[in-house]
């Protein structure tokens, strides 16, 4: 046997996963540097091309994404023809759901049709919801590169998802809270699914690091107006004014979009509350804040979040890679596509045929063992992102009212790098 038929597979699994991993984000450079090697295939099982199913969720989702599937596709192909013995070719086979969730079944039916073992889609939790039965049922695996309800974390079944679920989220609210010395919240929430599950997630992290609930108010999600509501919040805040400074009390509001910005212009009603650190949840540079409460949000610090990548050399390399493609800047999805389609290939190379119960199997591990451009892509027993990445924007006013990037949370770490 020659030393290129010694490699295992799993030898070839540890070096792409590693070195492969941190290849991808370097340009063509890295690739050709490779060593990595791979045994011949079995007799007819791979060969030829293999294609990897996308099922976008909108038309909206494919201007940021499609630069990243054709740079996923050529640098995969690129380091099979050159650092492997396997004769295949992947491509990528995409279809639309043009916003349906019935219409994700049936896209994703034809591509199950066309030969697809594992599809790379949907974005949205509504549409893997309705697809989840056909997967299961027809063992096809789903990669959802944002999909993110708790709803979902299920474990055992074909989906597996590339952002971590929401209650993620309450881990690095809470190391926000205690980096920034906050000592004692107060917490607004909508009385919706998202913004209560994320306070019962909140209450007892806040309670074990000390931190004292000052006041946890939930409000109609429907109403346009809180004036009311933020009159009892300010008697709240007055009252615990007398045991913490200003800086020591976060006001934390939670809810979808729709209520946060009403939130904000009733808290200004009440001069005293402008004197306290506001915090939202995942809407870090979301571009409605500043248009319709930019000035409000400015002066209380409106401090956010939103999932995203390391900002590590490896990720800027890739990203202007993209720039240099797309012409803006990548959305996160962009850079969770593109490692989507990594692991996909990897695990088909991996489990050595093209099987949807097989690529089941091995995804996992393969997961477990990939460094992405947007990180470490290990899951968790319900098959999510196991560590949340969050990048935490503030809304400041330099010139012009704009989002800052002020940290990076690690949820590896448990960790916030802050930035000056």
């Amino acid at each position: 046997m020659t030393s290129q038929e010694k490699t295992g597979r799993r030898d070839f699994l540890k070096i792409a996963g590693g070195t492969v991993a941190g290849l991808v984000v370097g340009g063509a450079a890295g690739y050709l540097g490779a060593q990595a090697t791979m045994p011949p295939p079995k007799k007819g099982v791979l060969s030829g091309e293999i294609p990897i199913g996308v099922l976008h969720a909108a038309p909206i989702e494919v201007g940021p994404e499609a630069p990243a599937i054709e740079m996923a596709m050529e640098d995969i192909n690129k380091y099979i023809a050159e650092n492997t013995a396997v004769p295949v070719k992947f491509v990528a086979l995409s279809e639309n759901a043009e916003e349906s969730a019935t219409k994700a079944v049936e896209r994703a039916q034809a591509l199950i049709a066309r030969g697809v073992q594992i599809i790379v889609g949907s974005e949205w939790s509504s549409h893997c919801r309705a697809v989840l039965p056909t997967a299961n049922e027809r063992k096809i695996v789903l990669l959802s590169q944002s999909s993110s309800s708790p709803a979902l974390s299920i474990p055992d079944d074909y989906l597996f998802r590339m952002q971590p679920d929401d209650t993620r989220q309450a881990l690095a609210i809470n190391r926000q809270t205690v980096d920034l010395g906050i000592k004692a919240v107060i917490c607004v929430y909508g009385k919706e699914a998202y913004a209560e599950g994320l306070y019962k997630e909140m209450e007892p992290k806040w309670r074990e690091s000390g931190v004292e609930i000052v006041e946890a108010l939930g409000v109609d999600p429907e109403k346009k107006e809180f004036i009311a509501e933020f009159a009892g919040i300010d008697a709240k805040f007055k009252e615990a004014r007398g045991k913490y400074s200003a800086d020591e009390i976060g006001i934390f509001l939670f809810g979808t979009y729709g209520p946060i910005v009403p939130m904000l212009t009733s808290l200004a009603e009440y001069p005293d509350l402008l004197t306290a650190r506001v915090f939202d949840a995942d809407s870090g540079g979301a571009p409605g804040y500043l248009e319709y409460a930019g000035e409000i949000c400015a002066q209380v610090r409106f401090t956010a979040f939103a999932f995203g990548p390391a900002a590590s050399p490896k990720y800027k390399d890739w990203e202007q890679r993209y720039i240099a493609k797309a012409g803006f800047e990548p959305y996160f999805t962009a850079v969770n596509i593109y490692d989507c389609l990594w692991v996909a290939a990897l695990s088909v190379l991996e489990a050595e045929e093209y099987n949807g119960e097989m690529i089941h199997k091995i995804l996992p591990k393969v997961a477990d063992s990939y460094y992405g451009v947007g990180g470490w892509t290990a899951l968790n027993e319900a098959g999510d992102r196991k560590y949340p990445t969050y990048n935490i924007y503030q809304i400041v006013k330099d010139g012009e009212i704009k989002w800052k990037t002020i940290g990076f949370y690690d949820g590896v770490t448990d960790s916030i790098q802050w930035f000056d």
